[in-house]
């Protein structure tokens, strides 16, 4: 079987069960064309007391260094870093040698793909390195704020870019990213989902709550993700409570916004904080929700957001990224703004209008299953692999 190896920043395991969800998706996709993909996603060394000073540090510090996921050996080599990993310190040369360390791991590979901006710059170096082929993929954040954050590395990322044998974004709104920042024409392949497997663990919305222990009498609003300022947690946490008892926000994520507000009084809706859990329950989650909703200041083209079409859930979201694309033409509601006046405006219409929202829904499911089907995107990345 033909090999390749993958440098991503995060991939599932049980102290961390959402970390790079999509690329095990992916990665589990190219298996079944026939391709063995090696995961390495490189993990900050972090010796003690580093491992006792925050959450995040002590998961790299307990993060397995060699795992295997039905078939895909997924390697968690160390190196060296500051913490936040600066780019002054060049995270993705101590990435590519920490990676390179165990390349008795990958030595049958014949071609690198690295996923977003630092780690693509890790491909890049190991791929100079080992005169291997290489392909790199942008997701959104990395390529929309990083080299504005880091103008000194824009030179890399360019020259990274003109070396790839492929480079390939999320959505076209990144292409044209791309095309802007280093002169590339980028190929447009959207992230796909394993619609067989969502429709395998979905329930009906009845089932969904009463494994959840959530209220069948409100409207539940869902989010998943990061819990991050960028992402507007505050602004849906706060239109959520001002839209009155009848609404209950579900959070379902980690991170530094967790428990915003949850100690609201009585009176106001209901938010509920439930963590980070694994990607298998996300199916439940969206079975038992009313909406979907992601109110992000930045996105490349979420995961979550075909996720929930491909099950038909109605989806609320910001403008940006690869938005756009997924909900026009009428298969979703476009937020105005990320405002608290513009989420309760988006709830109340929900309310109002859910023969309208549900038949948006069906519209938007015809279009994922049709143009996000992992196995289907799985197949023409192939094709750029040039395997």
């Amino acid at each position: 079987m033909t090999v390749a190896l993958w440098v991503v920043e995060g991939y599932p395991w049980e102290g961390h069960p959402v970390a790079g969800v999509f690329y095990r998706t992916q990665a589990h996709a190219l298996r079944r064309q026939g391709l063995d993909v090696i995961v390495a996603t490189p993990t900050p060394w972090a010796p003690w007391p580093l491992s006792r000073l925050r959450p995040r540090w002590r998961r790299y510090a307990n993060s397995p260094p060699v795992a295997v996921d039905n078939g895909i050996t997924v390697i968690r080599p160390r190196y060296v870093t500051l913490p936040g990993e600066p780019s002054w310190a060049v995270p993705d040369r101590l990435i590519a040698r920490a990676v390179f360390r165990d390349r008795r791991r990958w030595h049958h590979a014949r071609l690198i793909h690295g996923h977003s901006a630092v780690t693509a710059l890790a491909a890049w170096r190991l791929a100079r390195h080992t005169g291997l082929p290489y392909v790199i993929t942008f997701h959104g954040g990395d390529l929309n704020s990083w080299p504005d954050l880091h103008p000194d590395r824009v030179a890399d990322l360019r020259a990274a870019a003109r070396e790839a044998r492929a480079v390939v974004t999320v959505s076209a709104a990144l292409a044209a990213r791309v095309k802007m920042l280093t002169g590339v024409d980028a190929v447009h392949l959207p992230l796909g989902s394993d619609h067989r497997s969502l429709a395998a663990l979905a329930q009906s919305r009845d089932e969904a709550r009463a494994a959840l222990g959530l209220p069948g009498d409100r409207i539940v609003v869902l989010y998943v993700g990061n819990l991050l300022p960028a992402k507007g947690v505050r602004e849906l946490a706060d239109a959520i409570l001002a839209s009155g008892e009848r609404f209950l926000g579900v959070f379902v994520g980690d991170g530094p916004e967790r428990g915003y507000r949850a100690d609201a009084p009585r009176g106001s809706g209901g938010l509920d904080y439930r963590g980070a859990r694994p990607h298998e329950e996300i199916a439940r989650y969206m079975s038992a929700a009313d909406v979907l909703l992601l109110p992000s200041r930045s996105e490349g083209l979420p995961t979550v957001l075909v996720e929930a079409g491909s099950l038909g859930l109605p989806v609320i979201a910001s403008g940006v990224g690869g938005i756009p694309a997924l909900l026009g033409d009428d298969r979703g509601t476009i937020l105005r703004e990320v405002s608290v006046a513009a989420i309760g405006e988006a709830l109340a219409e929900l309310e109002t209008r859910r023969a309208e929202a549900e038949a948006a829904a069906a519209r938007f499911k015809e279009f994922v299953l049709a143009e996000h089907d992992v196995d289907v995107n799985a197949s023409r990345l192939l094709k750029y692999y040039g395997l």
